[in-house]
């Protein structure tokens, strides 16, 4: 019997629900749940310009999945790239809007570490936010 599945946060205020097998995140957008998976580390994004929700990124280490929402469709979108040690960095990826999240699916080694990048140009050149997370 394998360690008993954990639904901590490391920084944010959503709330966190247990379930059997993962966690849900609740937003605005939709519900996410993010499925167990032994080694990985997850997470989940919200970006916000004046307090309006605009985007959120998320990345689901079982099946290794990166979710991009364009929450606002305003015209204006967000950018993401990932870097693992052994795949280096990523095409450049963008959202395609809140109804239609742009989802790529990766297979990086399990408990690999992952940094996600958020940028505001296609160029990957504006960067908004970096953060962590582990296949």
């Amino acid at each position: 019997m394998g360690a008993p599945l954990r639904c901590d946060r490391l920084s944010g205020t959503l709330a966190i629900t247990p379930a059997s097998g993962g966690c849900y995140l609740y937003d605005s957008v939709d519900d996410t749940c993010f499925e167990k998976d032994a080694d990985g580390e997850v997470l989940k994004a919200e970006l916000r310009n004046g307090g309006t929700l605009v985007s959120k990124v998320e990345f689901h280490p079982n099946g290794e999945k990166l979710w991009i929402y364009d929450t606002a469709a305003d015209g204006d979108t967000v950018y993401v790239r990932l870097r693992t040690a052994t795949h280096g960095w990523s095409a450049v990826f963008c959202a395609t809007g809140a109804q239609n999240p742009h989802v790529v699916d990766f297979d990086f080694a399990e408990g690999e570490n992952v940094l996600i990048e958020v940028y505001d140009n296609s160029e990957a050149t504006d960067r908004i936010a970096s953060f962590s997370a582990r296949a």
